[in-house]
């Protein structure tokens, strides 16, 4: 069953309920009060009858018009002897008087007073066809004369106005509810609305599978506004991931593409090459020396290909590097006294110079930071050459390393991009070769929580800066 149905129908029967309840206690206190009403009606109407026969006043008791008991409910006089014999009736049942039984006669000339529903043939009433009367006996006294006075009225009277009573309560409850199932039902809806909204919203979801969609916000805190919310909140996460893994299939699907062309040439070179010596043992002794040559030189790059595919594949997969406190301005010195230019001798005079300003004290593993000066290093000598120097410097807790060169500086627009895997602003720009280069040392730098950033230097060239968090 819909909940906004269910909804409608607990407030349709908590309203019946309570309307039931209060039926009951107020026909019960309706039917009290109209009993007690008819009653002091009756007492009235016997005390004045009395107070005039007293006075010896006989018109003022004696109404003009003689009730018939069959069919009406008007209130009627009875005066009796103190005997019970009737001397004057306002009321007849088929002609004669009604019978007033001799205990009321007893009891209002004892007591003075007597109070009872009574036949109208002067048995006690038992649900019997005939008539049954509410009678209210006052006792009279004038001179030496005395009797009893009754005024009496048939209980068809309150019976009729009880009945009457109940249908009008019955109807006001039964149009009530028909409010109420109204009212319960658009509130119901209303209530439910943002559920709806929801389960609509969930489904076009499901079929679209667009994750923009959003819930209106609630201005209301209750638990429903809560769930719109939480709902949008949830959305918001699950596209932000999607729009993830799709950037990282994306990337990934480039990044295999990109190593599958890669490997082609080295493992072509190297298959010609294989296939020259197979081929041709006769060959001159030179060509078969640049052929193995060829060989070697494809499986080195090779080798250092695979080499950066793995450490960029630990880098993707999270796993953490070791670290330990060590002072960055040492790493700097040691890898550009050790680095050879490409092409050059080990002592050649135009090497890397090192300035450094300040402790350089950071966190990290010392052979990764090394390899990534190591990287920055070659890539700016195949980028532009000599000078080419390193800056060591410290300030608002951070460790900056930068190395300049002094070639023609980074195409526009590349500044970023040179950080991707396999691209190549200038194929002088490759760094290690394998166009790998700048993407490991950015995976380095940021698995020990730096940043990394390429930039055309003021005085020409181009400058790669990391910076590391500093102890």
């Amino acid at each position: 069953m819909p909940i906004r149905r269910r909804l409608a129908l607990y407030g349709i029967s908590v309203a019946a309920a309570g309307m039931l309840v209060f039926i009951v206690l107020l026909s019960g206190l309706g039917a009290n009060g109209v009993r007690d009403d008819q009653d002091r009606t009756l007492a009235s109407m016997a005390d004045a009858a009395s107070a005039a026969l007293e006075r010896g006043d006989a018109a003022a008791y004696r109404p003009l018009v003689v009730v018939d008991l069959r069919t009406s409910t008007e209130p009627f006089l009875l005066v009796l002897a103190a005997d019970g014999t009737v001397r004057y009736a306002s009321g007849l049942l088929d002609g004669v008087p009604p019978r007033i039984p001799a205990a009321v006669v007893v009891e209002a000339n004892e007591q003075g007073r007597s109070v009872a529903t009574v036949a109208a043939t002067g048995v006690a009433a038992r649900g019997d066809t005939e008539p049954a009367l509410r009678v209210v006996a006052r006792k009279w006294s004038s001179g030496s004369d005395s009797g009893i006075v009754v005024a009496a009225q048939s209980t068809a009277f309150p019976n009729n106005q009880i009945a009457g009573f109940r249908t009008f309560l019955l109807t006001a409850a039964i149009v009530t509810l028909f409010v109420v199932a109204i009212v319960s039902w658009l509130v119901a809806g209303r209530a439910v609305r943002p559920l709806v909204t929801l389960a609509e919203t969930t489904a076009a979801i499901g079929t679209t599978g667009d994750l923009s969609k959003r819930l209106a916000l609630s201005r209301s805190r209750d638990e429903v506004g809560r769930l719109t919310t939480s709902f949008n909140a949830m959305l918001d996460r699950l596209q932000s991931a999607q729009a993830d893994l799709a950037a990282a299939l994306a990337a990934q699907q480039r990044f295999v593409a990109d190593a599958s062309h890669e490997l082609r040439t080295p493992l072509s070179t190297i298959r010609t090459n294989a296939e020259f010596l197979r081929e041709r043992p006769d060959a001159a002794e030179d060509d078969r020396a640049d052929a193995i040559a060829d060989v070697v030189s494809e499986a080195d790059r090779m080798s250092r290909l695979v080499d950066g595919l793995l450490v960029l594949a630990r880098a993707d997969a999270g796993v953490a590097v070791e670290r330990r406190p060590l002072d960055l301005r040492a790493v700097a010195t040691e890898e550009a006294r050790r680095f050879r230019p490409p092409g050059r001798a080990r002592d050649d005079a135009q090497g890397v110079r090192v300035t450094t300003q300040g402790s350089a004290l950071v966190s990290g593993d010392a052979e990764a930071l090394g390899r990534a000066v190591r990287i920055l290093l070659d890539n700016a000598f195949r980028h532009g050459g000599a000078p080419v120097g390193i800056i060591v410097t410290r300030g608002d807790g951070r460790v900056t390393l930068e190395v300049r060169d002094a070639g023609p500086g980074l195409p526009s627009g590349s500044e970023d991009r040179i950080f991707e895997r396999f691209y190549r602003a200038d194929p002088a720009r490759s760094g290690d070769g394998t166009g790998l280069g700048l993407s490991i040392a950015r995976a380095i730098v940021e698995a020990h929580g730096g940043t990394v950033r390429a930039a055309n230097a003021d005085g020409g060239g181009a400058a790669v800066t990391i910076e590391l968090p500093a102890l």
